[in-house]
């Protein structure tokens, strides 16, 4: 194996990380509705269903409300609102 095909292959190999996440968790919270019945995430924090899976990277909209995660192996996550 040539040096060239070596290093080739080291920039294809995929890594993934943990996924935290903060913010508003409470769609009452942002003037929708008065009341609160659960409490906003302040600080980072780890997703129980994704904790242990290398999450490739995030996709999300500023209004979407929706968010989409896939991981090393191709694998898609997903979360949001679903109130619609």
């Amino acid at each position: 194996m040539t040096t060239a095909m070596a290093e080739n292959e080291k920039k294809e190999e995929v890594k993934g990380g943990e996924l935290l996440f903060c913010g508003v968790t409470e769609w009452d919270d942002v003037g929708r509705r008065k009341g609160s019945s659960e409490p906003n995430l302040v600080s980072p924090t780890r997703l129980r269903p994704l904790v242990g899976v290398d999450i490739r990277y995030v996709a999300a909209g500023c209004a979407a409300v929706h968010r989409v995660a896939p991981d090393v192996d191709g694998r898609c996550f997903s979360w949001g609102r679903n109130v619609w």
